[in-house]
């Protein structure tokens, strides 16, 4: 019996995580927004720990990229945002994803928005 009781413990354990897990949040869409006011080029998106990536050549002022899917749960629990400016200068942002509980529970597919601002800005918002 005393041989089994690590192998007892470490199933306890896996299943406290697993009955306390958090929802997750689907998704059906991701939007890159372009708030500046020049052209930026060489966007790209990763996503971590699923080193899921995306990108696209440019987006203009005030447009974006909007990509749509087929809905499926947002497993990333961050993202690396990067792109070049009108001027050529690289920018990279890690930004933590948002997380709301309400919307993981409802089961609503929801758009994951990065919105990119001047002077090396962005940020990421559920919509």
């Amino acid at each position: 019996m005393i041989k089994r009781l690590p192998l007892l413990a470490l199933v306890i354990v896996f299943l406290l995580q697993a009955g306390c897990a958090r929802p997750n949040i689907q998704l059906d869409r991701v939007l890159v927004y372009n708030a500046t006011t020049e052209t930026i080029t060489d966007v790209q998106i990763r996503h971590e720990p699923t080193n899921r990536v995306g990108g696209v050549s440019l987006i203009l002022p005030g447009k974006s990229l909007d990509i749509g899917f087929p809905r499926q749960p947002m497993l990333a629990r961050k993202g690396t945002l990067g792109w070049r400016d009108g001027a050529g200068k690289t920018w990279q942002v890690e930004l933590t994803l948002p997380y709301d509980y309400s919307v993981a529970e409802e089961g609503r597919a929801m758009a994951l928005v990065y919105m990119i601002s001047e002077s090396g800005n962005a940020s990421v918002s559920l919509r």
